[in-house]
């Protein structure tokens, strides 16, 4: 019943928008196009800057014949809310978390394996390989079109309490997670309390003291403001974050083909720069962060975290897929 009222919501919100844009659109040409980006992040995030450079490179290659409109903050609905927007052709593009797209294609799973990744260099060997494009393309029968991989960076522990150094620090502690079952167990099986919640209600759960604390990369808490309300970041990197950039297939069928290719390669082309702007936030928050008296645990030991996430690996091993594991451990051990 809720999903079905958030659903309306989006409708009308998007119908009012398009209606105001197509008002004031009265000098494009009559065959333009106006497509709907969609995220959960706000407008200083490195998704928003992103699509706000596709959205230019866009206007300019196809002489405005295609406009590309961007809504932050969640404000068409939280991740589950704009997959089933861009189902139903409602919601035309986004970047998300490889956790919203798992129930659609397991193989996601994978990437939401606990200290996988070491580095985002290995994280890229294996989005940008055959096994990222296999992931991507999974999505097809499920009304989706998966395009490439951005990144939200590593995700890091903060909390109000105390300081986590060793999995056991976690025992006890009320940790937002991700509407994800795989990172859900993760933090349960290192000894917290997982409570999944919508990233809208975070903020004012940590100030009421219902949660202790939360998990994300570094410009998602500094951007936010939630070292404002948790007093202790880890730095765990324990989940690499990759974002799938994501198209409805009912819009992308639409589009003439010269207009997908643009598109597309407008979106792989600002693939780096995103990237770019990912890890040097990563450099930048971390400094506003100590500079606002935040305190920062650097020195963890994370082959003693992969270690007790070990029963991790093993549960979802078969729901996975014991040869797209061997294909990402292969293509890790390879030195270029």
């Amino acid at each position: 019943m809720k999903t079905g009222k958030r659903l309306l919501s989006i409708i009308l919100i998007v119908t009012i928008l398009c209606m105001t844009l197509t008002g004031c659109a009265d000098d494009l040409k009559k065959d333009s196009v106006t497509l709907t980006v969609a995220h959960v992040l706000n407008e200083t995030h490195p998704y928003h800057l992103a699509w706000t450079k596709v959205a230019k490179l866009v206007d300019e290659r196809t002489d405005g014949a295609m406009q590309i409109e961007v809504f932050a903050n969640g404000v068409l609905g939280n991740e589950r809310d704009i997959i089933e927007g861009m189902q139903l052709g409602i919601v035309d593009i986004s970047c998300m978390s490889t956790g919203a797209l798992a129930s659609f294609s397991p193989s996601f799973m994978a990437l939401d394996l606990p200290f996988l990744f070491d580095s985002r260099e290995n994280a890229y060997k294996v989005v940008d390989s055959k096994i990222g494009k296999e992931m991507l393309n999974s999505l097809g029968d499920n009304m989706m079109v998966g395009i490439d991989f951005w990144e939200n960076g590593f995700r890091n522990i903060s909390n109000s309490k105390r300081d986590v150094v060793v999995p056991d620090d976690l025992k006890g502690l009320k940790l937002r997670t991700l509407e994800n079952e795989l990172q859900m167990n993760t933090f349960t099986t290192l000894g917290a309390n997982a409570i999944p919640m919508a990233w809208g209600e975070v903020y004012t759960a940590l100030q009421q003291g219902t949660i202790d604390g939360q998990e994300n990369p570094l410009a998602t808490i500094y951007l936010n403001k939630i070292h404002e309300v948790t007093t202790h970041i880890s730095l765990t990197e324990h989940f690499y974050a990759a974002a799938p950039v994501v198209m409805s297939k009912k819009t992308y069928d639409k589009l003439s083909p010269e207009n997908k290719k643009i598109l597309v390669e407008v979106i792989q082309e600002v693939t780096d720069y995103e990237r770019e702007i990912s890890a040097q936030s990563d450099v930048e928050y971390l400094e506003a962060l100590k500079e606002d008296g935040v305190k920062i645990i650097e020195d963890i030991d994370k082959e003693l975290w992969r270690e007790t996430c070990q029963p991790v690996y093993d549960e979802y091993q078969e729901q996975i897929g014991e040869e797209l594991l061997r294909q990402i451990q292969e293509k890790l051990s390879q030195k270029k």
